[in-house]
């Protein structure tokens, strides 16, 4: 039970973090497109966007870990 508990709660985590990923990715190239002149603040936007949702995975991680390993 540990073991589908561990396997759900990071797959979970890391599958709507690939999503939050792609749509982070998605609006920052629609945002180029529509204005090309702003690709430097866009992609520092981008970029601090895409480290929360990194976060959020790693924070899945980790409560997957403690479901695992802390009984």
């Amino acid at each position: 039970m540990d073991s589908l508990a561990f396997g759900l709660t990071y797959s979970i985590a890391a599958g709507l973090a690939a999503v939050g990923l792609g749509l982070v990715g998605l609006g920052a190239l629609l945002s180029a497109g529509r204005n090309p002149d702003a690709i430097g603040k866009i992609r520092t936007l981008m970029i601090l966007a895409m480290s929360f949702v990194d976060a959020l995975a790693i924070i899945g991680l980790v409560v997957a870990l403690i479901i695992k390993f802390v009984k």
